[in-house]
């Protein structure tokens, strides 16, 4: 009886056009506006398009037809401070990004970066997820400083 209750609520979800918000292919953000992220290389990369997505979601001042922002990456990571026994225990993570944002008539270009300085962990694997950490947290601030950026040149305009 549980069974055909549980696939009974499933047949009925599906019957009313109920679709997962973050369903592969079906993403909310993926229909966030007419501003496409093309893909960025690399982890930090899928991450600074998933945070540029969720910033685009409202959209840009005066873009109402289709556009492809085009962004590339740099990252550095620098160590500085050490232990005695030679391991790291403070360093920074700075990232750079050209972007273009291509609209029919005509396309907008710049460039911005952010540094995050993180602690590095004694424990074991600790500086792998400091660096993680530290990665997403500057490809979050990059992506609010590109849009920002894009805003203030759309404005201008």
């Amino acid at each position: 009886m549980k069974h055909f209750l549980a696939a009974f609520a499933l047949l009925s979800l599906s019957a009313c056009g109920f679709q997962p918000v973050y369903a592969p292919g079906n993403s909310a953000l993926a229909a966030g506006g007419p501003i496409t992220v093309e893909p960025i290389n690399g982890r930090s990369g899928y991450i600074l398009r998933r945070a540029l997505q969720q910033e685009l979601a409202i959209g840009l001042p005066g873009v109402t037809e289709p556009a492809t922002l085009n962004v590339v990456l740099t990252e550095n990571l620098t160590r500085l401070a050490f232990k005695p026994d030679g391991a790291a225990s403070r360093s920074s993570l700075s990232a750079g990004a050209r972007y273009v944002l291509a609209r029919d008539n005509s396309a907008i270009s710049g460039s911005t970066d952010a540094v995050t300085d993180f602690s590095v962990p004694a424990q074991p694997y600790g500086d792998i997820a400091a660096q993680t950490s530290a990665a997403d947290r500057t490809m979050r601030e990059l992506a609010k400083r590109i849009v920002q950026d894009l805003r203030l040149q759309l404005m201008a305009d």
